[in-house]
């Protein structure tokens, strides 16, 4: 008899927990079904979906349920539902009702109070939990729409069968992932389970998972409740309605200058909350239009979080057409308030509500408003942002790592691939539609056959053949192997070598911080071969990619070899090849060196990085040996001397053997990171970069005669200026406090560009300056300013600021005793394409004109394309 009641509980607990709620949402009047519509149940504190066909299915928990159905632009329905059940539901559309007083007495809409209130109390919203805990699932689909005809015209013809399958092939994936928040930044995705078909090329999970809160969304666009929301936003307020005995206010978000960075669109606010109800707004970025809808719910008293948010994202790149689209939903929330800041707060606005707030004592003191709180008294919206700003430098003084804005994890670790349908019926919330049904079984059936020529080759090479054994053989050698190896071709010209075929070829440890690399070139005009070598080793802890200097700590380089008198090598061999060929114009003079250099580099912290530069040069003044080229040049033309030519000691033909030592520095004050995945990511526009550079040339080293002291001091930071633009500013000052013996090569050079097309860094680089004549070794002040405007003249019409059109002043200016204040002011239209800039130049000497040039080169905005 126990047994029989224990197995009756049992079954009674089971049939509890399977309880579900089925049914489907529609128009009331048209009886149109409504795609994605919001479902949130109270007891489970959980929130689902409709599919796009309007049908859902939700779990209950045991007893009776309170369900609250919603749908953006329509009156929500609330549903008392116990156990097991079918229920359609027909929603309304709101129905709008003008407030009193649409236009205050001072001519402001309604609905810039409402804002200010909302503003006022975002902060507290951001802080208003410690933690939280839920569970997401994301469903996501997209495909490729369109492929230029010139991009498969230029395929092969195995490209072209992939490309046309691409089309009509899209990518699906569904995720359940458990989410874990600690304030005030701290963020945790652990994915359970995972399923996917076709390649994804676009991360929606900044979108799904932002607060609107925050003053950025998603680090870039400016959020409607940002504090400086009016000086990008206005606003409208077009009514209000109620929902489940709350008042909301309708607004209409209006950019004051449409395009990226800011969102167009509605925003429900909830009366006296001043939380967010709902929101659909869309926004631009590199030519998508990225639409978001998102609900929320009351999941605690005064607590509104979020259950359900699309994402539809279509454009176009290169002429390549996308569009993906996303739903996500969250369930079984566990929230931890701040008790800090209790349950409820009533903001006053001073500018509409005069009275009131006179009679509402302004706390003096954070710990006076505090008291104000604990007693159930009101504040004003002031009051209120003072406190929570007190709340966040607290917060900032008591973080073991304040500079940390921001900590997400994203974990895949423990997740599973799922591809049982019956297992993904039972796991997600929004059931799919007939036509989903039918085309993950045809992407599933596409996904297998796609993986059966790769399982017969991994049999095949098992299979006794000795030909197969021998590739399997080769194939784990080649695993086996400890280096990595690289050869780059060098085919260069210039006068000096004539043609000069070369050959980089690099070694490189899989496993050890070690790096060989062996460097020749024959120069057939100058019947010579030239050849050098470096050696590199030990973890300096600086990326590659930060500049020009080595990754490792340790490089030691030697040989004979051609270099350009500015040791940075700022003239690039290919550009000058090709300009040297068909133009007839070369601009890149060398020396001869043999020589043997020491290079030290060290990132002792984020925040500061030093180098240590030895070298010793046996110099020798070279001669041009050739004088071909394809049309540039006629036939009783030629090359201008390799001799440069400098304003303080004219033409330049003779080098001397130098010893010289270099040191620099570099530190960061203030910087800041975020961390994703347990690892530590700087953020490069949060701080400055401080350098300081010492060169030393030693006489009596060998046969070097130099005797200098050269001293520098750099200060370089980008910044963005609101998100109305993004400044580029740089300035390096020095001065050789010993100038003894100076050869040319020690000179400072300054990095400047003659070719038309080319690839200067937008900062650093002078455009119309002659190589050399400017070159100084005595004091010199260097300083570039770069601008690039949200929005200026031909941005300001709205199809080409979608296009990604990007428009740039800056200012170069020169000091030296020879350079007359030499200054460059140009304009650029930038991102032309994507990929192009185009830069218009004038030059003055003393302030009086002195030429004007044209630039072609790499859009600024091109690596973060190839990002996105």
């Amino acid at each position: 008899m126990r047994f029989i009641t224990l197995l009756f509980l049992l079954l009674l607990c089971t049939g509890v927990r399977a309880q579900t709620l089925n049914g489907r949402i529609t128009d009331a009047n048209t009886g149109e079904p409504l795609s994605f519509a919001s479902i949130y149940v109270e007891q489970t504190k959980s929130g689902t979906a409709s599919n796009a066909d309007g049908y859902f299915q939700v779990r209950l928990s045991g007893g009776t349920n309170r369900v609250i159905f919603s749908y953006l632009g329509y009156t929500s329905q609330v549903k008392t539902v116990t156990g097991t059940s079918n229920l359609d539901i027909e929603l309304i559309g709101e129905a709008l009702q003008l407030t009193q007083v649409e236009v205050l007495s001072s001519g402001e809409d309604i609905s810039y109070s409402v804002i200010r209130r909302a503003i006022a109390k975002a902060d507290y919203h951001l802080n208003q939990l410690d933690s939280y805990t839920a569970e997401v699932y994301i469903k996501g689909t997209g495909k490729i729409n369109k492929i230029p005809g010139l991009i498969r015209a230029m395929s092969s013809k195995e490209d072209r069968k992939e490309i046309d399958e691409s089309i009509k092939r899209p990518f699906t994936s569904e995720s359940t992932s458990t989410v874990a928040y600690e304030r005030p930044n701290s963020y945790k995705q652990d994915v359970i389970s995972t399923y996917s078909v076709g390649d994804e090329q676009f991360d929606a999970n900044p979108y799904i998972f932002t607060s609107f809160y925050s003053p950025l969304v998603i680090d870039e666009v400016v959020s409607p409740l940002s504090p400086r929301a009016f000086g990008y936003y206005k606003f409208e307020h077009e009514g209000v309605f109620g929902d489940q005995g709350e008042l909301i206010n309708r607004i209409k978000v209006i950019p004051r200058s449409k395009g990226e960075d800011v969102f167009e669109g509605y925003i429900n606010i909830v009366q006296d909350d001043w939380s967010l109800h709902s929101l659909d707004l869309t926004t631009y970025k590199l030519g998508f239009a990225i639409n978001i809808k998102r609900s929320y719910a009351e999941v605690e008293e005064h607590t509104w979080m979020p259950i359900t948010t699309n994402l539809d994202a279509e454009g176009t790149i290169f002429g390549i057409a996308f569009e993906y689209h996303y739903l996500s939903t969250i369930g079984k929330y566990d929230l931890q308030l701040n008790p800090e800041l209790g349950g409820y707060v009533e903001v006053i606005d001073e500018k509409t509500q005069p009275e009131v707030a006179k009679r509402v004592k302004k706390g003096s003191t954070p710990s006076e408003i505090e008291s104000k709180l604990a007693d159930g008294g009101e504040i004003t919206r002031k009051d209120l942002r003072k406190l929570m700003r007190e709340y966040q430098k607290e917060e900032r003084k008591e973080s073991e790592a304040p500079e940390v804005i921001s900590n997400y994890s994203f974990n895949t670790d423990s997740s599973k691939t799922v591809t049982d349908t019956a297992v993904w019926a039972d796991i997600r919330p929004v059931p799919l539609t007939a036509l989903e049904v039918r085309g993950y079984e045809m992407l599933d059936s596409i996904q297998k056959l796609d993986t059966v020529p790769e399982q017969i080759v991994s049999i095949g090479m098992t299979n006794g053949n000795s030909d197969d054994a021998r590739l399997k053989v080769k194939r784990d050698a080649k695993k086996k192997r400890t280096w990595r190896r690289s050869y780059i071709p060098e085919p260069f010209f210039s006068p000096v070598e004539g043609y000069a075929p070369g050959l980089r070829i690099g070694l490189k440890h899989k496993k050890k911080p070690i790096d060989f690399g062996l460097r020749s070139r024959y120069g057939i005009g100058w019947k010579r071969l030239t050849a050098e070598g470096d050696l590199s080793f030990g973890k300096s802890g600086i990326r590659a990619i930060d500049g020009v200097q080595s990754a490792r700590m340790i490089r030691l380089t030697g040989g004979r070899y051609l270099r350009q008198f500015d040791p940075n090598n700022a003239l690039g061999e290919w550009w000058n090849t090709s300009n040297t060929l068909m133009g007839g114009t070369n601009y890149i003079n060398h020396y001869e060196r043999a020589y043997a250099q020491l290079d030290y580099n060290k990132q002792h912290s984020d925040r500061l990085r030093s180098g240590l530069r030895l070298v010793y040069e046996d110099r020798r003044a070279v001669v041009n040996s050739s004088n071909n080229n394809w049309w540039g040049l006629g036939d009783n033309e030629a090359y201008e001397a390799n001799a440069p030519v400098n304003a303080a000691l004219g033409r330049i033909t003779e080098v001397s053997d130098a010893a010289t030592l270099r040191y620099n520095i570099e530190w960061r004050p203030g910087l800041r990171f975020e961390i994703r995945n347990g690892k530590r990511q700087v953020l490069e526009l949060s701080a400055p970069k401080v350098g300081l550079e010492i060169e030393q040339g030693f006489s009596g080293i060998g046969n070097s005669v130099s005797d200098f002291t050269r001293v520098q001091a750099s200060y370089e930071h980008r910044f963005d200026v609101g998100r109305r633009g993004q400044v580029d500013f740089l300035v390096k000052a020095g001065s050789f406090l010993n100038n003894g013996f100076v050869d040319f090569p020690d000179f400072r050079h300054f990095a400047t560009t003659e070719f038309t097309f080319t690839n200067p860094d937008p900062i650093a680089n002078y455009r119309l300056l002659d190589y050399y004549q400017e070159s100084t070794n005595e004091e010199y002040v260097e300083v570039y300013a770069h601008y690039q405007f949200r929005k200026l003249l031909l941005t300001q019409i709205y199809a080409l600021h979608l296009k990604g059109l990007k428009e740039d002043v800056f200012v170069n200016y020169l000091y030296t005793p020879t350079s007359e204040n030499y200054t460059e002011v140009g304009y650029s239209l930038d991102n032309i394409l994507r990929f192009l800039r185009v830069e218009f130049v004038t030059s003055f000497r003393d302030f009086q004109y002195e030429d004007f040039g044209v630039r072609v080169s790499v859009s600024t905005n091109f690596g973060r394309l190839l990002s996105f």
